[in-house]
């Protein structure tokens, strides 16, 4: 196969400046994609644990006074606010250090060698 077909081939998911700007601008896109991961997993942990709230606050609603599943829901709440907390106090650490050793989380710069 013709190789200057295989590099005109594309992927509609990856940001089209991807391959732009040699091993100088690799490091930067791949610490843009390492931040934005990052911030993803964030956002759906506090997601689930907020879901993980709803579904325990509606244990205790339907729990008809029953003490093993009102002490269970509770469980659930206790577990969820943690949850919560955790990833709350995760965000503030992260950003704080990033303030603190001045990067810039968003466009985190990872070294890399470049070899010509």
């Amino acid at each position: 196969m013709n190789s200057k077909l295989l590099a005109q081939i594309t992927n509609p998911v990856i940001n089209k400046n991807m391959g732009e700007g040699g091993v100088e601008k690799g490091a930067t896109i791949l610490g843009q994609l390492v931040s934005n991961l990052a911030g993803g997993m964030l956002l759906f942990a506090f997601i689930l644990a907020f879901m993980y709230l709803l579904v325990g606050g509606f244990s205790w609603i339907t729990s008809g006074g029953d003490k093993a599943s009102l002490e269970s829901a509770r469980n659930k709440i206790i577990h969820a606010l943690v949850g919560v907390i955790v990833v709350a106090s995760t965000w503030a650490v992260i950003t704080l250090l990033g303030k603190f050793l001045g990067l810039d989380i968003q466009k985190l710069p990872i070294p890399s060698f470049g070899g010509k």
